[in-house]
């Protein structure tokens, strides 16, 4: 049978208050300069689950009974983001206003989902939440009584780090019925600027303002298609191998990368001289200790993220052996993998304030889609999301992000939750970057079907199987 298109159809919409607010805590939260860097948009982070013995009932009695003990630790994803009166800078009102959590169906059996397409799978599963919302936890039931539960809230709030944090912490207290951790949610004492501010000139070069005179037009970003892929852990290190000398041994996120832009440079061809690749990587691990609380930047849920990118010459990636490909994007991340970058951003967003109360925001230039083609890769490999909170494992957890205007093509790289080492990646791609992945010989990217990720051996709740009406 062909497979099916989601169609999600809401059945409730409920908010849902901390049940016990921590005394003291602020009426209004600042966020950070680092969180200004890639501004307020939403974001989700999507797990799919087989059917559980229980029932779907008993799976969404749970959420609305753990929601309210949940928001009293993560009690900022109870308010709401809004802006500043004066400054027009974003901020969040923890006013206990409620985080929404709803409840949806889906016609479709896991079995049947395309969820080779992304456009036709988590895009759907995705289900648009009102702006300023803090959180909106959603549930999703499929006809076969397996669900979806995505956390959805705003970049502004968390990067990938926190957004992962968010269901293993879920996990925890449903199981445990506690936390073995506090969540850290000062942020802009954590991220003070320098006084006076200081920063290399070069910043203002890789950012741009956020505005449709200076983006691609609608139409034109909608011809990216959205692709989930596969990648085998027999793949990855096979590539590892091949990016490696006796002198270097390649990470596996370099190799693929370095994989990623041969194939984009194979795209572009004689169409302009030059690409670009980027990639935006977490650099807790980065920041100085005798600066930054190391521990409170641990249980911190926040952004602490930056970009790193390099442009080089078609024919250079093309003709250059595997392992120079790999060197070049090693040293792209290492070069923003130091603790005074993330200073520098801080000040310089302090000095950059001004565009908020214009309205307006700022954006990497490298994903906004104008100058050599460039691919932006996130990686969440680092990130490793437990995901059981009673009902079993999922078998897909998957970032999701609406990109608007944005017409740089895209990578999101996440861990294959069944921990056998392989990769799921969802990526938004030109159709001649679409069809150079499907037609490499190396195979690397297998489409994300069903079957692939685990669904296909599954029956619907009844123990029917259905046949087709024809």
């Amino acid at each position: 049978m062909p497979a099916e298109r989601v169609d999600v159809a809401v059945l409730s919409r409920t908010l849902v208050r901390a049940s016990d607010p921590p005394r003291g805590f602020p009426a209004v939260l600042p966020v950070s300069n680092l969180d200004l860097i890639l501004g307020s948009f939403h974001i989700y982070l999507v797990s799919v689950y087989p059917a559980p013995a229980a029932g779907f009932p008993a799976v969404a009695a749970a959420a609305r009974a753990a929601l309210p003990a949940f928001l009293s630790r993560f009690f900022p994803f109870a308010g709401r983001v809004v802006a500043d009166a004066s400054t027009g800078v974003p901020e969040v009102a923890c006013d206990n206003a409620g985080a929404e959590l709803v409840v949806a169906e889906a016609a479709a059996r896991l079995a049947d989902v395309d969820f080779a397409d992304a456009d036709r799978s988590l895009a759907r599963l995705a289900v648009p939440f009102q702006e300023g919302l803090a959180l909106s936890l959603q549930l999703v039931r499929f006809a076969c009584g397996g669900f979806a539960l995505s956390w959805g809230t705003d970049h502004l709030l968390a990067d990938g780090h926190g957004l992962t944090a968010l269901p293993n912490a879920w996990a925890e207290l449903l199981r445990t019925g506690g936390l073995s951790w506090e969540p850290h949610h000062e942020r802009a004492s954590l991220f003070r600027p320098r006084s006076p501010p200081r920063f290399s000139p070069s910043l203002d070069a890789e950012f741009t303002r956020y505005a449709p005179a200076g983006l691609p037009n609608a139409l034109l970003t909608a011809t990216l298609v959205r692709r989930n892929y596969v990648v085998s852990a027999a793949d990855v290190a096979r590539l590892r191998a091949a990016a490696s000398t006796p002198a270097r041994r390649a990470t596996r996120l370099e190799a693929l990368s370095a994989h990623v832009w041969k194939l984009l440079a194979a795209a572009v061809g004689g169409s302009d001289a030059r690409c670009r690749m980027a990639w935006l990587v977490d650099g807790r691990r980065r920041l100085d200790p005798a600066r930054f609380d190391a521990d409170a930047v641990r249980r911190y849920l926040g952004n602490v993220v930056t970009y790193a990118s390099r442009e080089a010459a078609v024919e250079a990636v093309s003709s250059s052996p595997l392992p120079d490909v790999a060197a070049m994007a090693g040293a792209a991340i290492a070069g923003v993998f130091r603790s005074e970058r993330f200073e520098e951003l801080v000040d310089w967003m302090e000095a950059r304030k001004g565009v908020f109360r214009e309205g307006g925001k700022w954006t990497e230039a490298v994903g906004a889609g104008t100058g050599s083609p460039a691919l932006v890769v996130s990686a969440f490999v680092a990130f490793r999301v437990e995901g059981d909170f009673g009902f079993g494992r999922p078998r897909l957890v998957m970032p999701w992000v609406r990109p608007g205007r944005l017409g740089s093509a895209a990578m999101t790289v996440a861990r294959s939750p069944r921990g056998d080492g392989s990769w799921v990646i969802t990526a938004r791609l030109w159709p001649r970057l679409a069809d150079a992945v499907d037609a490499d010989p190396e195979v690397v990217f297998k489409p994300a079907t069903a079957a692939a990720l685990g669904f296909g051996d599954l029956e619907p709740a009844d123990g029917v199987q259905h046949a087709s009406r024809l």
